[in-house]
């Protein structure tokens, strides 16, 4: 690997020169081109001639130039080695190594090898087939510790790697059994009890106890720093293992949404000890129940292997593996690759529709309809144009949504105007003339002030839009792209901003509804004193609730209210859509937007 890379710097510091042509050089720049000593450089000289990459005729005398004679091109090499390090998981050297000696042509034939290694293949190891998917990823997954998830498709890996008690059936929208196979609730939702399955292993060995459960939930209670998402916990009172499956918890009051809360992939189930043993090493080593373990994870690479001990049995798919490519644009990877669109956002979840076969292709379609909302939230915490609402309400009218959806040029986005998705000809935006929008904005008494707006690379072409839409009116909108966890990475950070760009997920139930308006890291800063006591009650009322029709009117009455103040302006929803070959089975979209891959399975032989 040394000698590759001494090579490629070589053939860099020369590249001016032709191949086959002789170069007089002394030892001593060479040593200033590898940064080692004379005695260093005449070794790799040795074993570049006996590769025969190079040759070399040493000068007679300290000082005296030698002559260097490069053999071959250095493109070759390179393509080998860039290979070489994709196939060992070190994706993030082999992609700087290409940034940083290849050219057009290299990049271009290293794209096409990779966009062919994509998708789908079966191969022999042991003398055994494995079916493995590879697909890419164009962003960083920061962590798998469930408590500490914010990403989409960090949620996603992480619910291949846990389970949690039940689960959630967005298609029923009922409570359905996982590592508890049964439960009852008394006095009111107050107290519950769940059974859990006997049996159930971890990755490493341990079966699942009662003890898990409480160590696990317990994390938030006793941490409550530890996670955005510990609101969810924070009404439970006593928990209690009774015996090695038997689970109680006790809340302070009912909470009619408690086992919409423990479906989510926050509550995952977690082995005691190895938390306690790796607590700052457990966000990229994380051991679970699910039916996937993680085998190598780092800035390049994800690599899943089918769990055999899993409790539902083993997944069809043997392996997965996810290439990061955090600084690589999408669409750089050739199709057809029916991953590729799977891996454009993640932030799109939403209605399952049957897959489209049609039989002049081999290629099938899943659509998920609109379920994505791009949110842009206003600070109410920090001083500034924002406050006033006449300002808000100019800014809601400048940005057209429709023109917003047009002038992007995607047909995976419709305008918004409301949380949950409808159809575009249903969207009815209010209008008003150019004169009408510069009014409010004197009424609000700005007078060119710079407007700090932050976002995430997700939504980057939407923050530039946004940005040019505000100058034609004369506010001075000023853009930061940062890919962090609001409120986590640095909970003052935020607070630098006027407002915020972001995406939120809709999964049709009402816990992650109510998540957008508790959780610190999303909507909170949009409220002022008097609206942040208003919902904190409303949210209460809500979990106590015994009637989801109640419950629903009050979550219509706070949407409302945020609409009509334009403290947050609701813009664009999102679809995804998902191709791939009619030979892969199983293919469904699950809550985060993602190919579920528990279910996939590759069809090698039919009768047609």
């Amino acid at each position: 690997m040394q000698t590759v890379l001494h090579f490629l710097e070589l053939h860099h510091c020369l590249r001016h020169h032709e191949i086959n042509t002789p170069i007089k050089i002394t030892v001593e720049k060479l040593a200033g081109v590898w940064h080692c000593t004379p005695r260093y450089v005449k070794a790799m000289i040795r074993k570049l001639c006996e590769l025969g990459w190079i040759e070399w005729q040493a000068g007679v005398g300290r000082g005296n130039h030698s002559v260097l004679t490069l053999c071959i091109d250095s493109d070759g090499i390179l393509q080998d080695e860039v290979k070489e390090r994709m196939e060992r998981g070190d994706v993030k050297d082999a992609m700087e190594l290409m940034s940083r000696f290849g050219g057009a042509s290299v990049k271009e034939h290293v794209m096409s090898w990779l966009s062919e290694g994509m998708g789908f293949t079966t191969k022999t190891v042991s003398d055994r087939l494995q079916d493995t998917l590879r697909l890419p990823v164009y962003r960083t997954i920061l962590t798998l510790d469930p408590a500490q998830l914010y990403y989409s498709f960090d949620s996603h890996i992480a619910a291949q790697i846990f389970n949690t008690l039940v689960e959630y059936d967005k298609a029923t929208r009922t409570i359905t059994p996982c590592l508890a196979h049964a439960w009852e609730s008394q006095q009111q939702a107050r107290e519950w009890i769940f059974h859990l399955r006997k049996g159930i292993m971890f990755h490493h060995g341990r079966e699942l106890t009662a003890r898990d459960v409480v160590f696990s939930l317990d994390r938030f209670r006793q941490n409550p720093a530890l996670s955005q998402s510990g609101w969810l916990f924070q009404g439970i009172e006593e928990l209690e293992a009774i015996d090695h499956v038997t689970v109680r918890i006790r809340l302070r009051e009912s909470d009619y949404l408690f086992l919409h809360a423990l479906s989510t992939v926050y509550a995952s189930i977690l082995p005691e000890e190895v938390v306690r043993q790796q607590a700052d090493e457990f966000a990229s080593n994380p051991v679970g129940t699910g039916p996937f373990r993680l085998v190598r994870f780092n800035e390049g690479v994800c690599i899943l292997e089918a769990f055999p001990l899993h409790f539902r049995g083993r997944p069809h798919l043997d392996r997965v593996e996810i290439l990061i490519f955090p600084d690589m644009e999408e669409g750089c990877l050739k199709e057809p690759d029916w991953t590729s669109v799977m891996a454009s956002d993640g932030d799109t979840t939403g209605q399952q529709q049957e897959p489209d076969i049609s039989a002049e292709t081999d290629w099938c379609d899943i659509e998920t309809l609109y379920s994505c909302c791009s949110l842009l939230v206003f600070n109410q915490w920090k001083t500034g144009p924002q406050n006033h609402p006449k300002f808000r309400q100019a800014l809601n009218l400048m940005l057209d949504r429709q023109q917003l959806v047009a002038d992007l040029r995607s047909d995976m986005r419709i305008p918004a105007s409301g949380f949950h998705s409808q159809l575009p000809n249903q969207v009815d935006q209010a209008k008003a003339s150019p004169e009408e929008i510069k009014a409010l904005l004197e009424e609000s008494g700005y007078g060119g002030e710079i407007v700090h707006m932050t976002s995430n690379s997700f939504h980057e072409a939407e923050a530039a839009w946004i940005k040019d839409r505000c100058a034609s009116y004369g506010v001075n909108l000023e853009v930061v792209i940062e890919n962090i966890i609001p409120g986590v990475n640095d909970q003052s950070v935020e607070m630098q901003f006027d407002c915020r760009l972001f995406g939120y997920i809709f999964n049709h139930d009402e816990i992650t509804e109510l998540e957008l308006y508790v959780q610190p890291n999303y909507l909170l800063a949009a409220f002022d004193e008097y609206f942040a006591a208003f919902v904190k009650e409303t949210v209460q009322a809500i979990r106590r609730e015994p009637d989801a029709s109640e419950r629903q009117r009050k979550f219509d009455m706070l949407e409302e209210q945020i609409k009509e103040s334009n403290s947050i302006l609701i813009l664009l929803h999102k679809k995804s859509n998902t191709c791939f070959h009619k030979s892969v089975r199983g293919v469904t979209l699950n809550a985060f937007g993602w190919l579920d891959f528990y279910k996939i399975w590759f069809q090698r032989y039919s009768n047609g």
